[in-house]
């Protein structure tokens, strides 16, 4: 996005000034090589992208730019050279999908001629949308080319027809399409080109080349669109005539005014008209085979996708069908919006569209329509037709909030009405909940479900929710109230009236999950519970923008919605008492902290995911980051899962052969939501997807075909997983878990046999495969069968009547011959021809034979017709109606799933508990309301850190509140942590933390022995870091998180608080940091390991029963030469006691920082630290009553050196 800051950035400087100061824009170097061609500018790879409205960049205000140097005519390209159809990024990188394409000249200037041509008098404009050779054609072609046709008739038939070409591109102002080797334009060579023969190419001279221009380049300022005034600041508008500059105006659209429509072609005025509406859209525009770009749309691609831009006075470039889905996601992953607009009609239908149309006639009539098939944008991504195997792991959430002020609640000021969506697998939440005034648990939602896409209301977003989404990075799209994002009432007439939740019956079903939405006994949906009444406003904004992106039938028929839950909403606060909770809450700042699901740079390496991830599945991968980030606090549950470890890891073989099985099984989640929508979009007539006329229609099929037999293996691969499990009689009795995931009965995994016999046999895999169609056997479909039995019979009346002609004639050479178009036409010899009455008429004849229709003959023939359309009819629904009875069993299929991922992730821990030495079971024990909650690792290791150090790595005891430890500091629930800075602190905390999880998840740990009491929540302070885009400074953020451990913390939670204070005077900070801790020794009691610098803090706590004191251990070695440099060894264990000192001036060392510096600060550290006593001691005088020790205190002062 940064080189499209920068284009627009050299045509507003003023107005991007104030609008990007806070981006980089790199402006793309033009280096002009000798012949005098633009190279073209590499895009440089970025991560993450700015998103930007497309209508802050769509200005038409530029200055004139600097005249370029023309291209000198003999500076051109070897004749023998071709431009290549498409620059992908990545040219060495072969893809099946991606073609080859080539087109002649002729077709390349009809591409063109859509910008500048007006002919209403023909219709050659739109010839060439459809007349491109389409690929199944494609045989006839080659072989006629192979015959190499060279005689001097055609060529000079040939040579006269491009003639003829360039004069008519001439006559319509496009003369500046010369020769391919002298111009901009983006070549391709068709394979049924003839102009590729023996005949040397020659220039033409019906041009008029001696004012040639310089070809357009992507950073050129003036483009025909750049002029218009419609499009300039200040006179842009959008559809509803509203400025750029009013509250309200609405940049997914603009207004593009009457008489500008009327003079330009009539595609273009398609493309004028569909884009007004789609202002914030690139448009994919079919053109024939290609998707063209015109305008900014152009300039935009052009970099992005490493095209080349199409010489002419507008911006253009273009593509072939079969590169949609490569290109889509490179824009999309970019954070753009793609819409593919198709041609709905073929010339035949337009003619005749035009031939039934009464009243005037425009020139704009005569064009094929075009429509909107699909958006794409990051949170819409879906799998249809024209895409190919992109296969994202990771789910992409679109997030629709709504926020509603509480102005009578402190503690939570607003709530929150919540709709998401992973549109790969049609999976939707709603919820709806209260919140605090630091948003915990919208940004504990944020990370959990991390959106690509937000969606909210227009102008009723507080400041403060504005910044925490502002963190995610996520795209933020806003909506109209009431008009887009839809009120309560509205969103159920929608659910209740549209087919979104009918079945075939048309029969309303609503989702299970809308049983907790609706009040009791609601089976209409008429009456929402007051905690869900935000929450269907969300609803209904997801809905809108579904409807807007053309896909929201075949997502919400799926009736996959479930309730979101914040994971601390039934946790009572600030009271020590047992839990009924399921899930330990692991809220944002403690996922981002720990590095649970991604590292602190957003990346995947170094988090926990990361490490335990040996998952064989897509869907077993998904299934493992929801146990990470929400761990179970069951202690039943807990055990289950370790106990299914403990057996497979007994049975290694086992192991290996269901891992190599599991490897095998596509993403089937993502699959049975592909074959939904494959089976229920024909369903939907108004659909324009099921008028689209698309030339790769045999490749599509193949891929549905493919998908379809991808989830069948998948689902026979775990059938043939659960048949190796059942050789092994011993594991059901000792695991109930993996009784009910791999073992058949009701609640257990289901029973296949059936389904999949039934569609083994109902067509054949391998015709269906290569020919892209398929064959159902008898008993599949009805209709087909009946078709096929009619045909039979007709076939069977017509050989009747010929061996009935046969014995009328009395000639027994008699036959029935099919030429061309004529069909059973009866072939009779001359000699058998003298008596025939005026029934027979004559249709054909060859020598000695003639060929007759009669009028019984023609009734047969008509009516085998009528049985083969019938056949041809079936067997077109038949893909479609296959895929919906597969789709039937969704259910079962859904408990496959849930087995399968289990299983995948069980043995996902079973690898990792068997990838280093000293791995234990952990033992998770349930608390009393009395008891204290307690944690005790021997030899601990933090998990992450095993990868790089698995032999140096030292590891550490950590007790707390353990009553039978025989070290009095270990049975206190709190322990301040002291030791030198870099001393492993930090690494000790998230190590417990970790720890505590793993085991919490049911999964091994890294330890001798590991033994806890079970935990409810987990609370971070952990690093120093501000959140500029918030507003929030270093010191802010400190507090923020040590208020909602203070809130919410309970005698069962584990708190990590490191070096809580630092953010502000050393003063201030002692204070905040001591009460702090008093506060959670004294009240909360629970589990805390606090880790200061501040040794007046450690004093002051030396004694307190619930605190303990620990360091991280380390050695030092003075130097001989100087009394204040010294050598410091790190020995990273944990042990008792408090550390003195904490060591700064070695990390100083350690960094490099120049010794005269060190020594100076040195100097001045032991003058605080002087003062520091005299105040101490001079303290303890004012307290001191016995004469003898003051007098003993005053000598000792009088020797004291305070210089």
């Amino acid at each position: 996005m940064s080189n499209l800051f920068s284009y627009f950035q050299r045509i507003e400087p003023k107005k991007m000034a104030t609008t990007t100061a806070d981006d980089e824009s790199i402006r793309p170097s033009s280096n002009t090589p000798k012949n005098g061609h633009t190279k073209k500018s590499q895009t440089p790879k970025e991560s993450s992208r700015k998103s930007m409205n497309m209508s802050d960049v769509y200005s038409a205000d530029s200055p004139k730019s600097e005249k370029r140097k023309p291209i000198d005519d003999h500076e051109t390209l070897p004749k023998n050279k071709k431009r290549k159809t498409l620059n992908a990024r990545n040219e060495s990188d072969e893809d099946d999908d991606e073609p080859q394409l080539k087109v002649s000249k002729s077709q390349n200037r009809k591409r063109i001629a859509i910008l500048d041509s007006d002919d209403d008098n023909g219709l050659e404009n739109d010839n060439m949308d459809v007349e491109v050779t389409p690929s199944n054609k494609r045989s006839t072609a080659k072989n006629i080319k192979k015959k190499g046709n060279t005689s001097t008739t055609t060529s000079r038939k040939k040579k006269t027809e491009d003639s003829e070409d360039e004069e008519a591109l001439y006559n319509d102002g496009s003369a500046d399409e010369s020769e391919e080797n002298e111009s901009g334009v983006e070549e391709y060579d068709d394979d049924n080109d003839e102009e590729q023969t023996k005949t040397p190419k020659r220039r033409t001279t019906t041009l008029n080349r001696e004012k040639k221009k310089p070809p357009k380049h992507v950073h050129d300022n003036n483009f025909t669109h750049l002029s218009l005034d419609f499009l300039k600041d200040g006179k842009r508008r959008d559809i509803n005539l509203r400025l750029h500059t009013d509250p309200n105006y609405d940049p997914r659209t603009l207004h593009v005014p009457e008489e500008y429509l009327n003079s330009i072609t009539p595609a273009m005025r398609q493309w004028w008209v569909l884009k007004s509406e789609h202002y914030d859209t690139i448009l994919f525009f079919k053109v024939g085979k290609f998707y063209e770009l015109y305008h900014m749309d152009a300039v935009i691609c052009v970099p992005e996708l490493n095209l080349t831009m199409m010489k002419n006075e507008s911006a253009h470039c273009g593509f072939p069908e079969k590169a949609y889905s490569k290109f889509a996601d490179i824009l999309v992953s970019k954070g753009y919006k793609v819409a593919r607009v198709e041609q709905t009609e073929t010339p035949d239908m337009m003619k005749q569209r035009i031939e039934q149309q009464t009243g005037r006639k425009s020139k704009f009539d005569k064009t094929v329509r075009r429509e909107v098939c699909q958006i794409t944008t990051p949170g819409t991504k879906t799998f249809n037709t024209l895409d190919n195997d992109n296969i994202f792991r990771e789910s992409l959430f679109l997030l629709c909030i709504v926020e509603i002020p509480i102005t009578d609640n402190k503690i939570t000021p607003c709530e929150f009405g919540v709709c998401f969506v992973d549109t790969t697998i049609a999976q939707f939440y709603i919820g709806q909940f209260e919140d605090d005034r630091y948003l915990s648990r919208l940004q504990t939602l944020l990370a959990q479900y991390p959106p690509v896409q937000i969606l909210c209301e227009k102008n009723k977003i507080s400041e403060k929710t504005k910044k925490v989404l502002t963190l995610t990075h996520a795209k933020m799209e806003y909506l109209t109230p009431n008009k887009e994002m839809y009120e309560t009432t509205k969103t159920l007439d929608i659910l209740r009236d549209d087919t979104y939740f009918k079945d075939e019956k048309g029969n309303l079903q609503w989702p299970d999950a809308f049983q907790h939405v609706f009040n009791d006994g609601d089976a209409q949906g008429l009456h929402v519970r007051p905690a869900f009444l935000i929450s269907m406003r969300a609803l209904g904004g997801i809905i809108w923008y579904l409807q807007h992106c053309l896909i929201d039938k075949e997502l919400l028929s799926m009736r996959k919605f479930s309730i979101f839950q914040p994971p601390d909403e039934n946790v009572e606060l600030k009271e020590a008492s047992t839990f009924t909770q399921q899930n330990m809450v692991l809220d944002a700042t403690t996922l981002y902290n720990l590095e649970i699901l991604t590292n602190s740079r957003g990346g995947k390496e170094g988090s926990l995911l990361y490490v335990c991830d040996r998952c064989s599945t897509h869907f077993g991968k998904r299934l493992l980051a929801r146990w990470l980030s929400a761990p179970l606090c069951n202690v039943n549950e807990i055990n289950e899962r370790l106990n299914a470890i403990d057996i497979l890891r007994e049975k290694k073989e086992l192991c290996i052969k269901i891992r190599d099985k599991l490897k095998t099984i596509p993403d089937l989640e993502r699959l049975f939501c592909r074959i939904h929508s494959l089976g229920h979009r024909p369903l939907d007539p108004d659909h324009p997807e099921n008028r689209a006329i698309l030339y790769e229609d045999i490749t599509y099929s193949k891929r549905k075909i493919q998908d379809f037999l991808s989830a069948f293996a998948g689902l026979k691969v775990a059938n043939d997983i659960v048949e190796l499990f059942s050789k092994y009689n011993d594991i059901p009795s000792s695991s109930n878990l993996l009784k009910k995931i791999i073992y058949r009965g009701d609640e257990n995994f289901p029973e296949l046999g059936e389904l999949l016999d039934f569609y083994t046999n109902a067509f054949s895999h391998a015709q269906a495969r290569t020919e892209g169609k398929i064959i159902p056997t008898v008993g599949v479909c009805k209709e087909y069968d009946d078709s096929l039995n009619d045909i039979r019979e007709n076939e069977k009346e017509l050989n009747e009547y010929l061996t009935k002609q046969k014995k009328i004639l009395k000639n027994h050479d008699i036959k029935y011959v099919h030429v061309q178009k004529i069909r059973y036409a009866m072939e009779i010899p001359e000699k058998a021809c003298g008596n025939l009455d005026d029934d027979y008429e004559l249709m054909s004849s060859r020598k000695g034979f003639k060929r007759y229709y009669t009028s019984e003959l023609r009734e047969l023939l008509e009516t085998l017709n009528e049985s083969e359309k019938k056949k041809e009819s079936a067997l077109k629904d038949t893909t479609s109606s296959l895929f919906r009875k597969f789709d039937s069993h969704h259910d079962i299929f859904q408990r496959v799933l849930n087995c399968l991922s289990t299983l995948d992730v069980i043995l996902s821990l079973v690898g990792y508990s068997e990838s280093y030495s000293d791995m234990c079971r952990p033992i998770v024990l349930a608390t009393d309301d009395n008891q204290q909650a307690f944690i005790n690792i021997r030899d601990g290791k933090h998990p992450c850190m095993l990868q790089k150090s698995t032999d140096t790595f030292i590891p550490n005891d950590i007790i707390l509140a353990d009553k039978s430890s025989n070290e009095i500091w270990q049975t206190k629930p709190l322990v301040l942590v002291t030791g030198p800075n870099m001393g492993g602190k930090s690494t000790l905390m998230r190590e417990t933390a970790v720890l505590a999880i793993l085991a919490h998840v049911g999964s091994y740990v890294p330890a001798t022995s590991c033994k806890m009491s079970v935990c409810d929540r987990i609370f971070t302070r952990l690093g120093a870091s501000d959140r500029i885009m918030a507003g929030e400074s270093t010191f802010f953020v400190e507090l923020s998180e040590a208020s909602s451990i203070l809130r919410h913390a309970s005698r069962h939670s584990l708190v990590l608080i490191d070096e809580l204070g630092r953010g502000t005077s050393t003063f201030d900070g002692t204070a905040i940091a001591c009460s702090v801790v008093n506060d959670l020794a004294n009240r909360i009691k629970c589990r805390t390991l606090f880790s200061t610098h501040y040794h007046t803090l450690v004093d002051d706590f030396e004694k307190h029963e619930s605190v303990g004191l620990g360091h991280m251990s380390c050695m030092i070695e003075k130097d001989d030469e100087t009394s204040t440099k010294e050598t410091l060894v790190f020995l990273y264990k944990f042990v008792e006691g408090s550390c003195p000192k904490s060591h700064g001036f070695n990390a100083a060392r350690l960094a490099n920082i120049p010794e005269s510096i060190i020594e100076l600060a040195q100097s001045k550290a032991s003058a605080f630290e002087r003062w520091v006593t005299l105040k101490r001691i001079l303290f303890t005088l004012k307290k001191i009553t016995d004469k003898s020790q003051e007098q003993d205190i005053l000598q000792f002062l009088s020797q004291l050196k305070l210089n």
